[in-house]
């Protein structure tokens, strides 16, 4: 299709986000307008501002903590003096310490960032470059961009009056969107929704100064000031429309500027969205897809056709599959596929934490070297709260299991669901020594009532009091703004929970979890196996020992690598049950196998790589 004469398109991506990751948003609208027509100029100012506060400030700030300094910093640029700096800095005075010791600046530093680094950052990219020759500025925003998107788009529109300004993103569900137009007048529309249908004729409108009406997704301004809304954009049924996308500019401006990493270039990839899961048990405290549940994937030829285009273009084998939950047909289909091939390719992909040995064992076969998945607790009562619907002993066989293949498990440990009772947390605190030779947790925090969770849409059904939102919105919008419309983190009060003593030991164990997989030493528990005997080393904390099981022992330990019900060991070893109990119970007691569920679990890791 030959493309229209009017003028270019610019899409915006802002602080603050890591450097060494590209915007998938800008990756995927580039194509997706290019296609209809459009020339379209992107433009990864997040990788500017890395340059300006310097790489290891800019890496701290993206990281999403309650502090939220990475939309913080913005606060003066995008609104003007707001509430003095020292309530923050004294509110949240941990979150900032361990913002700054790895960056290696001091508190002052960010307030220096806020009153002058920021707004003079935002005056810089204004004056660098000629917007007014863009039809129009559209603005992708998701995790902390929000503010500096408004900061950069209030400074456009009073440099440039007449030029349109078009918000979008994943931060845009309705309630969101409808603030920031009544609140920030120099927001000419936000599109809410999956862009890739809508999105070609918003573009189309805007630019020649078309009437929005009726358009889905666009909420919009109208000739008399009032604000329109047709409602949601659809979600995109087929996944397979979406275009390659184009990470040209990210590596090229990345190039200029001189940002450098350690790390292997990773690239984001989308194969699905929507969650096949919560459409059948949406997880209490997940506020993702909100409207856009409904589960769509690629189909899988294209994923590898996409893996394939992607490398060679770029030269890279390592991608980040953004969706929020691993196809199920993925697991043969695509990582079988790749596992044949005998590939180099590494990807991440969130997964149910239900996925077995066997699963899991080909997967990384085929390229799956990190995981994120929903554990969340290993008590099974917990997680019925939840609405998991998996088990705390089936937790436990996917931490075994991602450690012995190697695959990276970032997940956390949540608490505090209404129901839950001090013996969960009890039971939970015996559990966790046993399991330092597995990965940590990334924390173990509270469960939040996030804007879009069940939690959240229906606070009296999860038997939760009042909402709020979290303080920290109160520093970061002004007086005017209804933070109830605008917050994404909410506080609740909750009474039928355990007092928070109850917490106590597992917070101390996961920190005491996480400084030993910090120090030069991590635990361990291992096997050796030779034929008849099974030689057990365990140095989980720092005190090492030796155990050898013999014989049937040895068939009964490793009877129980995958977790076994008690009726199945009695059906298998039930002969001699003397011995049986005894032998379970001395590795009970060396806690070297679990009791959990009603299923016995043997914690060692095989020493051969090939089990």
């Amino acid at each position: 299709m030959a493309k229209t004469k009017t003028a270019p398109i610019a899409l915006v991506s802002m602080p603050t986000l890591r450097d060494d990751i590209p915007s998938f948003q800008l990756a995927l609208l580039k194509p997706t307008l290019e296609r209809a027509g459009f020339s379209v100029v992107p433009h990864s100012v997040f990788l500017d501002f890395s340059r300006h506060v310097g790489p290891a400030l800019n890496q701290a700030l993206a990281e999403v903590r309650m502090a939220l300094t990475g939309e913080w910093i913005w606060t003066k640029a995008a609104f003007g003096a707001l509430r003095p700096a020292r309530e923050y800095l004294d509110r949240y005075r941990v979150d900032l310490d361990e913002l700054c010791g790895p960056a290696g600046v001091t508190p002052k530093a960010l307030v220096d960032l806020r009153e002058r680094g920021c707004p003079a950052f935002i005056e810089r990219v204004v004056e660098g470059h000629d917007w007014g020759q863009y039809a129009f500025v559209g603005f992708t925003v998701v995790f902390q961009q929000l503010l500096a998107s408004l900061a950069l788009a209030k400074a456009l529109k009073e440099k440039w009056p007449t030029l349109p300004i078009v918000f979008g993103g994943a931060t845009f569900e309705d309630d969101i969107a409808a603030e920031v137009m009544a609140q920030c007048p120099f927001a000419d529309v936000v599109h809410c929704g999956d862009a890739d249908l809508t999105l070609p004729e918003l573009a189309r409108r805007v630019s020649k100064r078309l009437p929005l009406d009726g358009l889905p997704g666009a909420m919009f301004r109208g000739r008399d000031g009032a604000v329109r809304y047709a409602g949601r954009a659809p979600n995109l049924e087929q996944m397979e429309l979406t275009p390659l996308p184009d990470f040209d500019e990210f590596l090229a401006h990345r190039g200029e500027l001189g940002l450098v990493s350690d790390r292997p270039l990773m690239l984001p990839l989308e194969t699905a969205r929507g969650c096949w899961y919560g459409m059948k048990n949406h997880c209490t405290f997940c506020g993702l897809n909100r409207q856009g549940m409904a589960f769509r994937s690629k189909p899988p030829a294209q994923v590898l056709e996409f893996l394939q285009a992607l490398s060679r273009r770029y030269g890279t084998r390592h991608f980040n599959a953004i969706d929020n939950i691993l196809a199920p047909e993925y697991a043969q289909a695509l990582f079988g596929v790749l596992a044949e091939a005998k590939t180099d390719l590494e990807l991440h992909y969130e997964i149910r934490p239900t996925v077995g040995r066997e699963q899991l064992r080909e997967m990384r076969r085929g390229g799956l070297v990190s995981v994120q998945p929903g554990v969340e607790s290993l008590s099974t009562h917990v997680l019925t709260l939840m609405k998991k619907f998996t088990t705390g002993v089936k937790n436990v066989e996917l931490l075994k299991w991602t450690a012995y293949y190697e695959i990276q498990n970032a997940y956390n440990l949540l608490y505090g669901f209404p129901g839950e009772t001090v013996a969960d947390y009890e039971l939970t605190a015996t559990l966790l020594p046993q399991l330092f030779h597995f990965q940590p947790p990334y924390g173990f925090v509270k469960a939040r009532a996030d804007r879009g969770s069940p939690m959240f849409e229906a606070p009296k059904e999860q038997q939760l009091g009042t909402l709020a939102p979290v303080a920290v919105y109160q520093h970061l919008f002004p007086p005017d703004f209804d933070l109830s419309r605008i917050s994404y983190y909410f506080d609740d009060t909750r009474t039928n929970v355990p007092p928070a003593d109850a917490y106590e030991a597992c917070h101390e164990l996961v920190d005491e979890w996480t400084a030993r997989w910090k120090s030069s030493e991590r635990p361990t528990l291992t096997y050796f196996k030779t034929p008849g005997s099974l030689s057990l080393f365990d140095r989980r904390r720092g005190d090492g020992h030796a155990t050898r099981f013999d014989g049937r022992a040895a068939e009964l330990y490793e009877f129980c690598a995958d977790a076994r019900r008690t009726v199945d060991v009695v059906e298998r070893f039930g002969d001699d049950r003397p011995w049986l109990d005894a032998t379970l119970a001395e590795m009970l007691e060396r806690r070297l196998l679990l009791d959990l569920d009603g299923r016995y679990l043997a914690l060692a890791l095989p020493a051969n790589r090939y089990h």
